[in-house]
C-alpha cells in the first residue's frame, strides 16, 4: 500500500505527521505551562502575601502586647499617654493589616478561622482597654492590680489569638506547600511526557523516513535495471509499475515508450538488413544468369562460326569441282 503512493505524498505525510507530532508537543507544553502559571500565580498573589500579612499582624500584635507592659510600667502620666498613642498607631496598622489579609481568603476554613480570631482579639481589646484603665488610675505607683489582671484574664486570651493565628499561617502554608508540589508535579510530568513524545516521535520519523528512502530507492533501481539492460541490447527486460499513478510509475511509462521505440528500430532495422541481402541475392541471381547467358552466346558464336568456316570450305570444293567439272565439258565438246 505504502508502495503505491507517490513520493510527493510520502514526504508530505511525512512533514505533515512531524509538524502534528511537533504541534502536539507545542499544545501539551502550552497546557503545562499553564498549569505551572496557575500554581506560580497561586503561589504569588494567595498563600505568599497571606502568610506575608499573617506575619505583619503577629508582629504588631506583639508590638502591641510589649507596648501594653511598658504602659504598665511606666510610672507618669505624660509615658503613659506616650505609649497609648504607641498602642493607638500599632492598633491602627493592626487594622490595615487585618484588612488586607480579610480580602486575600481563598477557603471557606481560613475565614472560618479568621472570623473566631477577630472575635477572640476583639475580647483581647476590651480585656486590654481595662488593663490600660488600671494602669492608669496607678501612675506615680506599681500598677499591681493591673498585673495581675493582664496574666490572669488576659494572657489566656492573647494565648488563644495567637493559637488562631497560627492555625491561619499553617493553613496557608499548607496552600503553599500544595501549589509548590502541584507545580513541581507538573513539571516532572510534563518533562517525562515531552521527552517520550519527543522519543516515539524521532523513532516513528526516523522510521518513515528510512522506510521512504528504501522504498523510493528500490523503485528507482527497479527503472533503472531494465534500462541497463536497454543499453546492453536485451529488450526482453520487463518494465514494473506501469501504469500507476506515481513518479515512478510515470517514469515507467516513459522507459516502455522507450523500449517500444528501441523495439520498433530493432524490427526496421532488420526489415531493412533483410531487404538488402534480398537485393544482395536478387543481384547475385541477375549477374549469374547474365554470366550464363554470355556463356552460351559465346558457345553459340563459337559453333556459327565453325559451321561458316565449314561451309566456306565446302563452297570452295564445290567451286573447285564445277570448274573442273565444266572443263571436262569443254574438253569432251571439242
Amino acid at each position: 500500500m505504502f508502495a503505491k503512493l507517490s513520493i510527493r505524498t510520502k514526504i508530505t505525510s511525512l512533514v505533515i505527521m512531524l509538524l502534528l507530532a511537533l504541534s502536539g508537543l507545542g499544545v501539551i507544553g502550552l497546557m503545562q505551562m499553564r498549569s505551572l502559571n496557575t500554581s506560580t500565580v497561586d503561589i504569588g498573589t494567595n498563600w505568599l502575601p497571606s502568610i506575608k500579612e499573617l506575619g505583619n499582624m503577629r508582629t504588631s500584635i506583639a508590638l502591641y502586647r510589649n507596648a501594653l507592659r511598658n504602659h504598665l510600667l511606666t510610672l507618669g502620666a505624660k509615658e503613659k499617654g506616650d505609649e497609648e498613642k504607641r498602642l493607638d498607631a500599632i492598633l491602627a496598622t493592626l487594622t490595615k493589616q487585618q484588612n488586607v489579609y480579610e480580602k486575600l481568603i481563598s477557603s471557606p476554613e481560613e475565614r472560618r478561622i479568621f472570623e473566631q480570631w477577630a472575635r477572640e482579639w476583639g475580647t483581647y481589646l476590651a480585656e486590654a482597654a481595662k488593663v490600660i484603665a488600671l494602669s492608669r488610675q496607678s501612675a506615680g505607683r506599681y500598677p499591681e492590680e493591673a498585673f495581675n489582671y493582664l496574666s490572669q484574664t488576659v494572657a489566656p486570651i492573647s494565648q488563644q489569638v495567637d493559637e488562631l493565628l497560627q492555625r491561619d499561617i499553617d493553613i496557608n502554608d499548607k496552600g503553599s506547600d500544595g501549589s509548590i508540589d502541584s507545580a513541581a508535579s507538573t513539571y516532572n510530568s510534563a518533562f517525562y511526557f515531552v521527552i517520550t513524545i519527543l522519543l516515539i516521535t524521532v523513532v516513528i520519523g526516523a522510521g518513515a523516513g528510512l522506510l521512504t528512502v528504501r522504498d523510493v530507492s528500490q523503485g528507482i533501481a527497479s527503472i533503472v535495471k531494465p534500462m541497463q539492460d536497454f543499453t546492453r541490447g536485451d529488450l526482453t527486460a520487463e518494465v514494473p509499475h506501469r501504469g500507476e499513478k506515481t513518479e515512478i510509475g510515470t517514469m515507467a511509462d516513459a522507459l516502455q515508450i522507450f523500449k517500444e521505440a528501441l523495439v520498433a528500430k530493432r524490427d526496421a532495422d532488420a526489415a531493412a538488413a533483410k531487404e538488402a541481402d534480398e537485393k544482395i541475392a536478387r543481384g547475385q541471381r541477375i549477374d549469374h544468369a547474365t554470366r550464363q547467358f554470355e556463356t552460351s552466346i559465346r558457345e553459340i558464336v563459337n559453333t556459327v562460326s565453325s559451321a561458316s568456316t565449314e561451309l566456306e570450305a565446302s563452297a570452295s570444293t564445290l567451286s573447285t569441282n564445277t570448274d573442273r567439272a565444266q572443263e571436262l565439258t569443254t574438253s569432251v565438246a571439242a
